[in-house]
Protein backbone atom coordinates (compact mmCIF):
# COMPACT_ATOMS: atom_id res chain seq x y z
CA UNK A 1 0.00 0.00 0.00
CA UNK A 2 1.09 3.88 -0.85
CA UNK A 3 2.27 5.79 1.63
CA UNK A 4 -0.27 8.28 1.07
CA UNK A 5 -3.32 5.87 1.24
CA UNK A 6 -1.88 4.20 4.17
CA UNK A 7 -1.24 7.80 5.86
CA UNK A 8 -5.38 8.51 4.83
CA UNK A 9 -6.42 5.10 5.90
CA UNK A 10 -5.12 5.78 9.43
CA UNK A 11 -6.47 9.14 9.90
CA UNK A 12 -10.20 7.82 8.77
CA UNK A 13 -9.54 5.20 11.11
CA UNK A 14 -9.32 7.02 13.72
CA UNK A 15 -11.31 9.32 12.95
CA UNK A 16 -14.44 7.60 12.38
CA UNK A 17 -14.54 5.89 16.00
CA UNK A 18 -14.12 9.22 18.03
CA UNK A 19 -16.63 11.05 15.44
CA UNK A 20 -18.96 7.66 16.59
CA UNK A 21 -18.02 8.16 20.06
CA UNK A 22 -19.10 11.70 20.07
CA UNK A 23 -22.13 10.78 18.74
CA UNK A 24 -22.76 8.39 21.33
CA UNK A 25 -22.30 10.07 24.41
CA UNK A 26 -23.88 12.98 22.69
CA UNK A 27 -27.15 11.05 22.28
CA UNK A 28 -26.98 10.12 25.87
CA UNK A 29 -26.35 13.64 26.84
CA UNK A 30 -29.29 14.88 24.79
CA UNK A 31 -30.95 12.15 26.03
CA UNK A 32 -30.69 13.10 29.38
CA UNK A 33 -31.57 16.48 28.93
CA UNK A 34 -34.83 15.70 26.83
CA UNK A 35 -35.73 13.79 30.15
CA UNK A 36 -34.95 16.53 32.45
CA UNK A 37 -37.42 18.82 30.57
CA UNK A 38 -39.91 16.41 30.39
CA UNK A 39 -40.17 15.87 34.25
CA UNK A 40 -40.07 19.85 34.10
CA UNK A 41 -42.64 19.82 32.38
CA UNK A 42 -45.06 17.22 34.38
CA UNK A 43 -43.82 19.05 37.81
CA UNK A 44 -45.37 22.13 35.81
CA UNK A 45 -48.51 20.40 34.92
CA UNK A 46 -48.96 19.21 38.37
CA UNK A 47 -48.62 22.54 39.98
CA UNK A 48 -51.60 23.81 37.56
CA UNK A 49 -53.13 20.41 38.19
CA UNK A 50 -53.54 22.03 41.99
CA UNK A 51 -54.25 25.17 40.71
CA UNK A 52 -57.24 23.39 39.19
CA UNK A 53 -58.29 21.73 42.10
CA UNK A 54 -58.46 24.91 44.48
CA UNK A 55 -60.59 27.00 41.54
CA UNK A 56 -63.11 24.16 41.79
CA UNK A 57 -65.80 25.42 44.79
CA UNK A 58 -66.80 21.30 44.67
CA UNK A 59 -64.71 18.02 44.93
CA UNK A 60 -65.23 16.49 41.68
CA UNK A 61 -62.86 14.28 38.81
CA UNK A 62 -61.47 16.39 36.65
CA UNK A 63 -59.66 14.98 32.46
CA UNK A 64 -57.28 17.28 31.80
CA UNK A 65 -56.28 15.80 28.27
CA UNK A 66 -57.90 14.64 25.25
CA UNK A 67 -56.71 11.36 25.87
CA UNK A 68 -58.12 10.94 29.24
CA UNK A 69 -55.00 9.39 30.51
CA UNK A 70 -54.04 13.19 32.49
CA UNK A 71 -56.53 13.28 35.14
CA UNK A 72 -57.65 14.66 38.19
CA UNK A 73 -59.62 11.62 40.20
CA UNK A 74 -60.57 11.82 43.99
CA UNK A 75 -59.16 9.37 46.18
CA UNK A 76 -59.81 7.56 49.59
CA UNK A 77 -56.62 5.92 49.35
CA UNK A 78 -53.16 7.91 49.56
CA UNK A 79 -49.93 6.81 47.69
CA UNK A 80 -47.13 5.59 49.35
CA UNK A 81 -45.10 7.93 47.40
CA UNK A 82 -44.81 10.03 44.52
CA UNK A 83 -44.58 8.31 41.57
CA UNK A 84 -42.51 9.50 38.13
CA UNK A 85 -41.78 6.77 35.62
CA UNK A 86 -41.48 6.07 32.05
CA UNK A 87 -43.74 3.50 30.30
CA UNK A 88 -45.00 2.05 27.25
CA UNK A 89 -49.02 2.41 25.98
CA UNK A 90 -50.56 1.43 23.09
CA UNK A 91 -51.88 4.62 21.23
CA UNK A 92 -55.14 3.80 19.05
CA UNK A 93 -54.71 6.59 17.05
CA UNK A 94 -51.02 6.37 16.13
CA UNK A 95 -51.28 2.29 16.22
CA UNK A 96 -47.89 1.76 17.51
CA UNK A 97 -47.08 1.27 21.04
CA UNK A 98 -45.44 4.70 22.59
CA UNK A 99 -43.16 5.74 25.53
CA UNK A 100 -44.79 8.05 27.95
CA UNK A 101 -43.99 9.56 31.33
CA UNK A 102 -46.21 9.30 33.92
CA UNK A 103 -46.20 12.03 37.36
CA UNK A 104 -48.41 10.49 39.79
CA UNK A 105 -49.25 11.75 43.35
CA UNK A 106 -51.52 12.76 46.25
CA UNK A 107 -52.84 16.25 47.25
CA UNK A 108 -55.30 17.06 49.78
CA UNK A 109 -57.47 20.06 49.77
CA UNK A 110 -60.18 20.92 52.59
CA UNK A 111 -60.05 17.73 53.66
CA UNK A 112 -60.74 15.87 50.60
CA UNK A 113 -57.80 13.48 49.10
CA UNK A 114 -57.12 13.73 44.99
CA UNK A 115 -54.66 11.51 42.91
CA UNK A 116 -53.51 13.84 40.10
CA UNK A 117 -51.92 11.76 36.82
CA UNK A 118 -49.86 13.39 34.67
CA UNK A 119 -48.97 11.68 31.45
CA UNK A 120 -47.01 12.82 28.24
CA UNK A 121 -46.44 11.72 25.22
CA UNK A 122 -42.70 10.93 24.53
CA UNK A 123 -43.21 10.80 20.87
CA UNK A 124 -41.74 14.12 19.79
CA UNK A 125 -38.68 13.48 22.19
CA UNK A 126 -38.19 10.05 20.58
CA UNK A 127 -38.84 11.27 17.07
CA UNK A 128 -36.00 13.90 17.84
CA UNK A 129 -33.61 10.90 19.07
CA UNK A 130 -34.21 9.07 16.09
CA UNK A 131 -33.43 12.52 13.82
CA UNK A 132 -30.37 13.47 15.73
CA UNK A 133 -29.40 9.78 15.39
CA UNK A 134 -29.78 9.95 11.11
CA UNK A 135 -28.13 13.13 11.20
CA UNK A 136 -25.33 11.95 13.38
CA UNK A 137 -24.92 9.14 10.48
CA UNK A 138 -25.53 11.50 7.82
CA UNK A 139 -22.57 13.67 9.64
CA UNK A 140 -20.37 11.30 10.08
CA UNK A 141 -20.78 9.88 6.35
CA UNK A 142 -20.08 12.66 5.13
CA UNK A 143 -17.39 14.05 7.92
CA UNK A 144 -15.65 10.35 6.26
CA UNK A 145 -16.15 10.90 2.81
CA UNK A 146 -14.96 14.20 3.08
CA UNK A 147 -11.91 14.02 4.94
CA UNK A 148 -10.62 11.05 2.60
CA UNK A 149 -11.19 13.56 -0.33
CA UNK A 150 -9.74 16.82 1.48
CA UNK A 151 -7.09 14.81 2.97
CA UNK A 152 -6.27 12.93 -0.30
CA UNK A 153 -5.98 16.13 -2.29
CA UNK A 154 -4.05 18.20 0.33
CA UNK A 155 -1.66 14.90 0.48
CA UNK A 156 -1.08 14.87 -3.17
CA UNK A 157 -0.12 18.55 -2.80
CA UNK A 158 2.26 17.91 0.25
CA UNK A 159 3.74 14.86 -0.92
CA UNK A 160 4.55 15.62 -4.72
CA UNK A 161 8.07 17.00 -4.11
CA UNK A 162 8.10 13.32 -2.46
CA UNK A 163 6.86 11.29 -5.57
CA UNK A 164 8.71 13.47 -7.70
CA UNK A 165 12.18 12.58 -6.35
CA UNK A 166 11.03 9.26 -6.23
CA UNK A 167 10.94 9.02 -9.82
CA UNK A 168 14.18 11.18 -10.12
CA UNK A 169 15.52 8.10 -7.87
CA UNK A 170 13.90 4.90 -9.75
CA UNK A 171 15.41 6.90 -13.13
CA UNK A 172 18.76 7.33 -11.88
CA UNK A 173 21.90 6.14 -13.45
CA UNK A 174 25.48 6.24 -12.68
CA UNK A 175 26.81 6.69 -16.22
CA UNK A 176 24.48 9.74 -16.71
CA UNK A 177 24.91 11.20 -13.23
CA UNK A 178 22.50 14.11 -12.56
CA UNK A 179 21.79 16.34 -9.23
CA UNK A 180 18.36 15.47 -7.59
CA UNK A 181 16.44 18.80 -8.57
CA UNK A 182 13.09 19.78 -6.53
CA UNK A 183 11.23 23.04 -7.73
CA UNK A 184 8.67 23.09 -5.37
CA UNK A 185 10.50 21.84 -2.07
CA UNK A 186 8.96 24.06 0.77
CA UNK A 187 8.87 21.27 2.86
CA UNK A 188 11.84 21.27 5.16
CA UNK A 189 12.25 17.46 5.27
CA UNK A 190 12.17 17.34 1.80
CA UNK A 191 14.91 19.41 1.17
CA UNK A 192 16.88 17.41 3.68
CA UNK A 193 16.21 14.32 1.87
CA UNK A 194 17.23 15.85 -1.65
CA UNK A 195 20.48 17.01 -0.16
CA UNK A 196 21.18 14.49 1.54
CA UNK A 197 20.24 12.16 -1.48
CA UNK A 198 22.76 14.71 -3.59
CA UNK A 199 25.40 14.30 -1.33
CA UNK A 200 25.48 10.38 -1.40
CA UNK A 201 24.64 9.95 -5.36
CA UNK A 202 27.59 12.89 -5.78
CA UNK A 203 30.26 10.38 -3.28
CA UNK A 204 28.79 7.30 -5.15
CA UNK A 205 29.21 8.73 -8.56
CA UNK A 206 32.87 10.32 -7.99
CA UNK A 207 33.90 7.10 -6.31
CA UNK A 208 32.71 5.17 -9.40
CA UNK A 209 34.65 7.30 -11.75
CA UNK A 210 38.07 7.20 -9.26
CA UNK A 211 37.27 3.46 -9.74
CA UNK A 212 37.26 3.29 -13.41
CA UNK A 213 39.98 5.30 -13.77
CA UNK A 214 41.54 3.20 -11.96
CA UNK A 215 41.23 0.33 -13.27
CA UNK A 216 41.61 1.70 -17.17
CA UNK A 217 45.24 3.37 -15.93
CA UNK A 218 46.36 0.20 -14.11
CA UNK A 219 45.37 -1.80 -16.78
CA UNK A 220 46.87 0.80 -19.46
CA UNK A 221 49.68 0.71 -17.04
CA UNK A 222 50.51 -3.44 -17.25
CA UNK A 223 50.37 -3.93 -20.48
CA UNK A 224 53.98 -2.94 -20.83
CA UNK A 225 55.37 -4.49 -17.79
CA UNK A 226 53.93 -7.65 -18.46
CA UNK A 227 54.56 -7.54 -22.76
CA UNK A 228 58.46 -7.30 -21.75
CA UNK A 229 57.95 -10.06 -19.05
CA UNK A 230 56.27 -12.10 -22.30
CA UNK A 231 59.42 -11.39 -24.15
CA UNK A 232 62.10 -12.40 -21.69
CA UNK A 233 60.76 -15.65 -20.65
CA UNK A 234 60.41 -16.19 -24.85
CA UNK A 235 64.25 -15.71 -24.37
CA UNK A 236 65.06 -17.62 -21.61
CA UNK A 237 63.42 -20.76 -23.14
CA UNK A 238 65.24 -20.27 -26.10
CA UNK A 239 68.53 -20.61 -24.01
CA UNK A 240 70.97 -23.38 -24.30
CA UNK A 241 71.89 -25.38 -21.26
CA UNK A 242 68.56 -25.34 -19.40
CA UNK A 243 67.90 -28.33 -16.90
CA UNK A 244 64.11 -29.86 -16.75
CA UNK A 245 63.10 -27.82 -13.62
CA UNK A 246 64.07 -24.58 -14.69
CA UNK A 247 62.30 -25.32 -18.37
CA UNK A 248 59.36 -25.91 -15.64
CA UNK A 249 59.18 -22.67 -13.96
CA UNK A 250 59.89 -21.17 -17.15
CA UNK A 251 56.42 -22.54 -18.28
CA UNK A 252 54.89 -21.93 -14.74
CA UNK A 253 56.12 -18.15 -14.51
CA UNK A 254 54.70 -17.66 -18.59
CA UNK A 255 51.08 -19.61 -17.80
CA UNK A 256 50.77 -16.99 -14.84
CA UNK A 257 51.82 -14.49 -16.83
CA UNK A 258 49.30 -15.55 -19.96
CA UNK A 259 46.42 -15.41 -17.13
CA UNK A 260 47.59 -12.32 -15.54
CA UNK A 261 47.77 -11.05 -19.32
CA UNK A 262 44.30 -12.04 -20.01
CA UNK A 263 43.22 -10.57 -16.80
CA UNK A 264 44.28 -7.19 -17.67
CA UNK A 265 42.79 -7.56 -20.66
CA UNK A 266 39.17 -8.35 -19.65
CA UNK A 267 39.16 -5.31 -16.66
CA UNK A 268 40.28 -2.94 -19.14
CA UNK A 269 37.21 -4.31 -21.52
CA UNK A 270 35.06 -4.19 -18.66
CA UNK A 271 36.21 -0.53 -18.19
CA UNK A 272 35.76 0.59 -21.50
CA UNK A 273 31.89 -1.18 -21.90
CA UNK A 274 31.43 0.47 -18.81
CA UNK A 275 32.45 3.98 -20.48
CA UNK A 276 30.50 3.30 -23.44
CA UNK A 277 33.78 3.50 -25.35
CA UNK A 278 32.35 0.81 -28.05
CA UNK A 279 30.32 3.64 -30.27
CA UNK A 280 30.08 1.39 -33.40
CA UNK A 281 26.73 -0.43 -34.23
CA UNK A 282 25.84 -2.46 -36.73
CA UNK A 283 22.73 -4.85 -37.15
CA UNK A 284 24.43 -8.43 -36.20
CA UNK A 285 22.72 -11.99 -37.19
CA UNK A 286 23.16 -13.62 -33.51
CA UNK A 287 22.18 -17.12 -35.22
CA UNK A 288 24.94 -16.61 -37.70
CA UNK A 289 27.00 -15.37 -35.11
CA UNK A 290 26.33 -18.67 -33.49
CA UNK A 291 27.16 -20.98 -35.75
CA UNK A 292 30.18 -19.04 -36.53
CA UNK A 293 31.72 -19.69 -32.51
CA UNK A 294 30.71 -23.11 -32.68
CA UNK A 295 33.03 -23.73 -35.31
CA UNK A 296 35.27 -22.09 -33.67
CA UNK A 297 35.07 -24.59 -30.37
CA UNK A 298 34.41 -27.61 -32.58
CA UNK A 299 37.98 -28.92 -31.40
CA UNK A 300 37.11 -28.44 -27.90
CA UNK A 301 33.25 -29.81 -28.41
CA UNK A 302 34.72 -32.90 -29.91
CA UNK A 303 37.69 -33.58 -27.07
CA UNK A 304 34.54 -33.83 -24.70
CA UNK A 305 32.61 -35.48 -26.78
CA UNK A 306 29.41 -33.18 -26.25
CA UNK A 307 26.58 -33.86 -28.37
CA UNK A 308 24.93 -30.78 -30.07
CA UNK A 309 21.43 -29.89 -30.17
CA UNK A 310 20.68 -26.63 -32.57
CA UNK A 311 17.25 -25.56 -32.93
CA UNK A 312 18.03 -21.96 -34.54
CA UNK A 313 15.91 -19.70 -36.20
CA UNK A 314 17.75 -18.27 -39.44
CA UNK A 315 18.19 -15.08 -38.64
CA UNK A 316 18.10 -12.55 -34.79
CA UNK A 317 19.17 -9.58 -36.00
CA UNK A 318 19.87 -7.14 -33.33
CA UNK A 319 22.17 -3.12 -33.24
CA UNK A 320 25.32 -4.18 -31.41
CA UNK A 321 28.51 -3.46 -31.37
CA UNK A 322 30.31 -6.42 -33.37
CA UNK A 323 33.25 -6.85 -31.03
CA UNK A 324 30.90 -6.69 -27.81
CA UNK A 325 28.68 -9.31 -29.60
CA UNK A 326 31.20 -11.78 -30.37
CA UNK A 327 32.40 -11.23 -26.71
CA UNK A 328 29.05 -12.31 -25.62
CA UNK A 329 28.16 -14.78 -27.71
CA UNK A 330 31.81 -16.21 -27.48
CA UNK A 331 32.14 -16.11 -23.34
CA UNK A 332 28.55 -18.03 -23.56
CA UNK A 333 29.65 -20.81 -25.53
CA UNK A 334 33.06 -20.97 -23.84
CA UNK A 335 31.62 -21.18 -20.32
CA UNK A 336 29.18 -24.12 -22.00
CA UNK A 337 32.09 -26.15 -23.14
CA UNK A 338 34.34 -25.43 -20.06
CA UNK A 339 31.56 -26.76 -17.63
CA UNK A 340 30.22 -29.53 -19.25
CA UNK A 341 31.15 -33.28 -18.44
CA UNK A 342 32.34 -35.41 -20.90
CA UNK A 343 29.99 -37.41 -23.08
CA UNK A 344 27.48 -34.24 -21.79
CA UNK A 345 25.16 -32.06 -24.20
CA UNK A 346 24.75 -28.70 -25.30
CA UNK A 347 21.73 -27.50 -26.69
CA UNK A 348 21.00 -24.10 -27.97
CA UNK A 349 17.78 -22.83 -28.63
CA UNK A 350 16.15 -19.45 -30.00
CA UNK A 351 13.33 -17.38 -31.07
CA UNK A 352 12.19 -13.62 -32.03
CA UNK A 353 12.32 -12.64 -28.30
CA UNK A 354 16.58 -14.21 -27.58
CA UNK A 355 18.07 -17.12 -27.29
CA UNK A 356 18.93 -20.15 -24.87
CA UNK A 357 22.04 -21.69 -24.00
CA UNK A 358 22.07 -25.19 -21.76
CA UNK A 359 24.71 -27.69 -20.88
CA UNK A 360 24.76 -30.62 -18.53
CA UNK A 361 27.22 -30.76 -15.93
CA UNK A 362 27.48 -30.34 -11.83
CA UNK A 363 25.53 -28.42 -9.65
CA UNK A 364 26.97 -24.60 -8.63
CA UNK A 365 29.08 -24.87 -5.61
CA UNK A 366 27.53 -21.24 -4.47
CA UNK A 367 24.59 -19.49 -5.01
CA UNK A 368 23.28 -18.96 -8.55
CA UNK A 369 22.22 -15.40 -7.61
CA UNK A 370 26.42 -15.00 -7.49
CA UNK A 371 26.67 -16.23 -10.99
CA UNK A 372 27.56 -12.97 -12.74
CA UNK A 373 29.57 -11.21 -9.87
CA UNK A 374 33.20 -10.24 -10.85
CA UNK A 375 35.71 -13.31 -9.74
CA UNK A 376 32.80 -15.47 -8.75
CA UNK A 377 34.08 -18.89 -10.31
CA UNK A 378 34.11 -22.32 -9.94
CA UNK A 379 36.97 -24.12 -8.06
CA UNK A 380 37.43 -26.32 -9.94
CA UNK A 381 37.91 -24.37 -13.61
CA UNK A 382 41.71 -23.59 -12.27
CA UNK A 383 42.48 -21.37 -15.79
CA UNK A 384 39.00 -19.29 -15.53
CA UNK A 385 39.57 -15.98 -14.31
CA UNK A 386 35.96 -15.47 -12.84
CA UNK A 387 34.68 -12.63 -15.32
CA UNK A 388 34.09 -14.13 -17.97
CA UNK A 389 29.76 -14.00 -17.18
CA UNK A 390 30.54 -10.26 -15.53
CA UNK A 391 31.48 -9.16 -19.23
CA UNK A 392 28.28 -10.91 -20.36
CA UNK A 393 26.54 -9.13 -18.05
CA UNK A 394 27.84 -5.95 -18.57
CA UNK A 395 27.13 -6.16 -22.52
CA UNK A 396 23.64 -7.44 -22.03
CA UNK A 397 22.88 -4.53 -20.03
CA UNK A 398 24.62 -2.31 -22.53
CA UNK A 399 21.80 -3.12 -25.01
CA UNK A 400 18.86 -3.56 -22.74
CA UNK A 401 18.91 -7.62 -22.64
CA UNK A 402 18.28 -9.59 -19.86
CA UNK A 403 20.10 -12.55 -19.00
CA UNK A 404 18.70 -15.43 -16.77
CA UNK A 405 20.46 -17.95 -14.99
CA UNK A 406 18.84 -21.42 -14.27
CA UNK A 407 19.97 -25.36 -13.18
CA UNK A 408 17.53 -27.97 -13.19
CA UNK A 409 17.65 -31.80 -13.94
CA UNK A 410 21.76 -31.57 -13.98
CA UNK A 411 21.57 -28.90 -16.33
CA UNK A 412 22.81 -25.21 -16.73
CA UNK A 413 20.45 -22.69 -18.40
CA UNK A 414 21.11 -19.53 -19.45
CA UNK A 415 18.39 -17.34 -21.24
CA UNK A 416 19.22 -14.22 -22.88
CA UNK A 417 15.92 -12.31 -23.84
CA UNK A 418 15.49 -9.01 -26.24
Amino acid sequence: MKLLHKTTLYYVIISIPLVGLAAFLSYFVIKSEIKNGAEEVLSTDYQNAKKIIRSYKHPQNIILSSDGLSKIILSNKPLDKTILKDTLIFDRIEKETIEYSILKSNYRYKNQLYQIDIVKNNMEADELLEGLWAGFGILLLFLGIGFFVVNLVISRTIWKPFYSTIHQLSNYQLQGHKEFHQNSASTFEFEQLNSALNAMTNKIYSDFIQQKEFAENASHEMQTPLAIIKANLSVLMQAQNLSENEMNAIESIENTVKKLSSLNRTLLLLTKIENNQFTEQKSINLAELIKHQLENYSEQIDAKDITLDLDLQTSIYREMNPTLADILVSNLIHNSIRHNVIGGQLSIVSDANGFSISNTGDPLPFPSSEMFLRFRKNTASIESIGLGLSLVKSIAETYNMNIHYTFSDQEHTFKLTF
